[in-house]
């Protein structure tokens, strides 16, 4: 995988982004609060197949 790929980064640091304010939204404002992030990481799943799919196209 070539991480320079900019589908690459924004899924890796839009995913660890989501973690953390899922993480600091359970403790200081509400854990049901931070279950309305959890449906941002299948986005991120899929930029990151949209990067794959842009480095390895089929022949």
């Amino acid at each position: 995988m070539n991480w320079n790929n900019r589908y690459y980064k924004i899924a890796v640091y839009g995913a660890a982004t989501t973690f953390l304010l899922q993480l600091i939204s359970m403790f200081v404002v509400d854990p049901y609060f931070a279950a309305v992030l959890s449906p941002f990481y299948s986005v991120w799943i899929i930029v990151f197949i949209v990067g794959w799919r842009k480095e390895h196209p089929r022949h």
